[in-house]
């Protein structure tokens, strides 16, 4: 019957009108995911460029502190070397000032008995010139 049918074209137009609404509706949150998408690719590669300066100054670091241990290493070598020679040298200039307080103790000790034997001739002298 013809109003069965107008019924039936009322609601299925009333059906396409609400369809309609909802594309609508899907088209402007389909639009505001794919900003939300774009800002966050967006946000995304500045995080992706952070990360691979990061990488770099990570590599940079890694690199001073290689040459830094290196220079540490070539010094810590250096003063040892230069302790082991001043530590020798220290060594021989007191076995050279040992030796020579000997010599110095020999030649005083020396001269003490060349001092009693002259001391002994001179007594010996005085008491000859005394009985002349």
């Amino acid at each position: 019957s013809k109003e069965e049918t107008e019924a039936m074209y009322k609601e299925m137009k009333a059906e396409l009108e609400s369809n309609r609404e909802d594309l609508q509706e899907l088209r402007k949150s389909a639009k505001g995911s794919l900003k939300e998408i774009g800002e966050l690719k967006a946000h995304n590669q500045e995080l992706e460029a952070k990360v691979c300066q990061l990488e770099s100054e990570k590599i940079r670091l890694e690199a001073q502190r290689d040459q830094d241990r290196d220079a540490f290493d070539r010094e810590r070598k250096r003063l040892e070397e230069e302790h082991a020679m001043l530590t020798e040298n220290h060594a021989t200039e007191l076995q050279n000032l040992e030796n020579e307080a000997k010599g110095y103790k020999a030649s005083k000790e020396e001269t003490e008995a060349m001092y009693k034997e002259m001391k002994a001739e001179l007594d010996s002298t005085s008491m000859e010139l005394q009985g002349l």
